[in-house]
Formats: structure tokens, C-alpha cells, sequence
């Protein structure tokens, strides 16, 4: 059954209750309301029903999605009056009689969850079934599953405060029906999705997964916990699924060309370079910035990450020495603490034509420098097939050079970071 109605429905029914208060299964009538004031932004039909009410006695309205956030025991008496075709379940305590009872409807409709927590988006439509308050949405072309709640939300956050577009995001809980799979097919095949990021502490299907993997010409960036014997135990009481040894994991990612991050903000930066680079070649490395000592710890941690910096050709070094004589041109090329936004520009311009640079590191930053963020609008005007990465270090230089670049490229806040998504194109490009 297709998960177009889970992504894109026409109609829309919450189903909620304004005295059920239990904190402890995410079922109380503050996430009911907030829900509603999500859905209240969608275009199609929204249907809100509140059990307490005498009205909801009688005939549920036919819909494409069904959003219920009740306890167990509520769930499983409306299920049997459900006319729909996709279900979000958002609270949890399902115990496992009640489990089975779920997904003995999923041939009747799809169901995501039980303690999906908050669901799914669809920027592209403003479908938002979470309960989180105030997000600002971007729409982009990254997609997001996520099993976990709160993993999930750390992503979201990521992406919400650095204005970072969003295609489709879901949380697929305990997987009574719809899983991981099901999601990254979909997510596959739908066109305004350009990268996808998983968080993952289990996997139903294995040889599914990775078959569908395999398939996917969008890079796939997956952060695989339950490593240590302690989270596997927690995993197990999570999903209720316990996860295989990680080495087999891992093994099985590569070979489905999958890229694997070690923390969500390796995720999350990870998203950021794929969303803009497919898959490209990168062997060499071309670093320029306008600060010696970044510029040298940027060369050190491509060293650790066995990223090569490329000898920049002769005809690179001569047009450069030429305009700026005073320049010491090599790799990494400090363009010192005077470079403006025309020094950036016309230096930029000669290394991108340099048939030995496979990719670049921009490094900029505004204090100890003469640089003003509004002469960064020149680097809009850079024009290379080859992945190019900002880096501005610290938080108030970040926050003002990205306000300035834009989504022009990949920005991010720390050295160490930008070299890290570069090693994982380089890695991308060999599979």
C-alpha cells in the first residue's frame, strides 16, 4: 500500500481528548491542542474530534489520514471505525496483545507507530502532525526518518535554526506496521527529496533495507546507535527489537553504498553537502582561507581523515603571485588577514579552474580580520562543478557569514566539521 496518504492526504482526522491526561504515553490534552494547531496550517481538510464530546459517538468521517493522540485501550476500541488510509499513532503504551491488535488492521490501512511521538511533515504541503510549538519550516530536499523521538527532535532542531530545508521527516516509533523500509522507499522514489538521513537502532528487515538501499541514487546517510552491550539493552526496551552485532552492520552499509555518521551532528552536516553534491570525485584538496593558524589546523584533521591536499599546478600559482604578490601561494593558501571580499573572489575563481583541485575549504572569518561579512556576496558569483565547503569558525562569525552566503554552500561552525563531510564525499564517491 502506498504512503502517499501518510505524506500528501487530501482529508485530515485528528482524534484527541481534552480530559485524558497521561504524560507518561504522550497522551494529554496540551499535545491534542498543540496538534491541531499544527494541522490547523495544512491545506486540505481538517477533521478534529474529541472523544469527550457526545458528537464523536457517531460515525467517524472517511479520510486519508488518521492522527490519534489517546491511550492504548482508546486506540483499540476506534480502530474498528476507522475509515481511512494511513494511521499516526503518536502515543505509546501498547502492550504487546494490543500491538497484535494493531497490526491486524494493517491491510485495512497503513499505520505509523504506536509512540511515533510526533509523526510526520511535509514541508512541501505545510502537513506538520508533531506537537512542537513555533516551527518555522522551511522546504527543502532533505528527508528525515528517525527511530527515536528525541533524536528526531534534535534533528529537526538542527535544521529549523539554521534554516535548513526540509522535504519529508518521520518518526516511525515501534513499527507496528509502516518501518524504516517502507519510508526509505518512499523517500527513494519521491522526487523532491534529494538526500536522505536515518537515525537507526534496529532494522526490521535487513536484506530489504540494504536491497533498497542498494537501488538508491540519492546518498543515504544513516547514524546507527546500540554499538556497546549497554545501548543494545536499552534499544531492546526502545523498539522493542535488539540490535545485531554493529560490525555486521556496517559492512552490510557499505556495501549498499550507504554513508555512515557517528553522531547526529555528523547527521545533520552530512545533509547539509549532499543535499547540494551527488556523487563526485574527490582526491585533492585545495584549502584557502584568511587566517594561517585555521588554515593549519584544516590541513591537520585532512591528514587524520586521509584526505590528500592537492600541489596546486603552476598556472594557478603564477595568476595568483601575479595579483597578489605578496601572497605565499601554496596549499593551504593563507590569503592573511587583509583579504576582502574581491581577494576571495579572484583567488577562488583560479583554484576552481585548477584541473588538480577536486574540492575546496573556505575558510572566513570576520574577528582578528579585515573581512566584512557583506564582502562575502562576491563568493555568490563562484561558479565550479567541484564540491566547495564554507567554514566559519566560531558562533557570532557563523551566524554572520551564513546570513550573508546563504544556502550559496555548505556552511558550518568548526573546522573540524567541513573536513569531515568532505572525507565523507570522498568516501560517497568510491562506492
Amino acid at each position: 500500500m502506498s504512503l502517499e496518504s501518510l505524506f500528501s492526504p487530501k482529508s485530515v482526522l485528528l482524534i484527541g481528548s481534552s480530559k485524558i491526561s497521561d504524560k507518561c504515553i504522550m497522551a494529554t490534552p496540551e499535545i491534542f491542542g498543540r496538534v491541531q494547531k499544527n494541522l490547523g496550517r495544512y491545506g486540505g481538510m481538517l477533521h478534529v474530534r474529541d472523544i469527550e464530546n457526545a458528537g464523536t459517538k457517531s460515525a467517524l468521517p472517511e479520510c486519508d489520514l488518521t492522527v490519534a493522540v489517546l491511550p492504548p485501550e482508546k486506540i483499540i476500541g476506534i480502530l474498528p471505525k476507522l475509515k481511512t488510509k494511513s494511521l499516526v499513532l503518536l502515543s505509546s503504551g501498547f502492550e504487546a496483545k494490543e500491538r497484535e491488535r494493531l497490526r491486524s488492521f494493517a491491510g485495512k490501512f497503513r499505520i505509523l507507530g504506536s509512540n511515533s511521538v510526533c509523526g510526520v511533515i511535509n514541508a512541501h504541503n505545510s502537513l506538520n502532525t508533531t506537537f512542537e510549538r513555533d516551527l518555522d519550516i522551511r522546504p527543502g530536499k532533505i528527508s528525515v526518518i528517525s527511530q527515536s523521538g528525541g533524536v528526531g527532535a534534535t534533528l529537526l532542531d538542527y535544521m529549523v535554526c539554521r534554516k535548513t530545508g526540509i522535504s519529508k521527516f518521520a518518526w516511525v516509533g515501534e513499527m507496528a506496521d509502516i518501518n524504516e523500509c517502507d519510508l526509505l522507499e518512499y523517500m527513494i522514489s519521491d522526487e523532491k527529496t534529494a538526500t536522505i538521513l536515518i537515525y537507526l537502532e534496529t532494522i526490521k528487515d535487513t536484506r530489504r533495507f540494504m536491497q533498497i538501499a542498494r537501488q538508491s541514487t540519492k546518498p543515504i546517510v544513516i547514524l546507527k546507535s546500540g554499538i556497546s552491550k549497554e545501548a543494545k539493552k536499552r534499544a531492546l526496551t526502545h523498539t522493542d527489537s535488539l540490535s545485531t552485532d554493529y560490525e555486521i552492520y556496517s559492512s552490510a552499509f557499505r556495501q549498499a553504498g550507504v554513508i555512515e555518521a557517528a553522531s547526529v551532528r555528523e547527521l545533520f552536516n552530512c545533509g547539509l553537502l549532499f543535499e547540494r553534491y551527488r556523487k563526485r570525485r574527490v582526491e585533492k584538496i585545495a584549502i584557502v582561507s584568511n587566517t594561517g593558524g585555521s588554515s593549519i589546523i584544516a590541513a591537520d584533521f585532512c591528514h587524520r581523515q586521509g584526505l590528500e591536499l592537492a600541489e596546486l599546478s603552476e598556472k594557478t600559482k603564477r595568476e595568483i603571485s601575479k595579483k597578489y604578490p605578496s601572497i605565499k601561494v601554496h596549499n593551504p593558501l593563507d590569503m592573511t588577514a587583509g583579504a576582502d571580499g574581491e581577494r576571495y573572489k579572484f583567488i577562488l575563481d583560479v583554484v576552481a579552474k585548477d584541473p588538480r583541485v577536486d574540492a575546496i575549504l573556505i575558510i572566513n572569518q570576520l574577528k582578528s580580520c579585515l573581512l566584512k561579512p557583506e564582502d562575502l556576496e562576491a563568493l555568490k558569483r563562484l561558479k565550479t562543478g567541484k564540491i566547495v565547503v564554507d567554514c566559519a569558525p566560531g558562533d557570532d562569525d557563523f551566524r554572520n557569514i551564513r546570513f550573508f552566503l546563504g544556502d550559496t554552500f555548505p556552511i558550518y561552525n568548526a573546522v573540524e566539521d567541513a573536513v569531515t563531510v568532505i572525507a565523507k564525499a570522498k568516501e560517497y564517491g568510491k562506492r
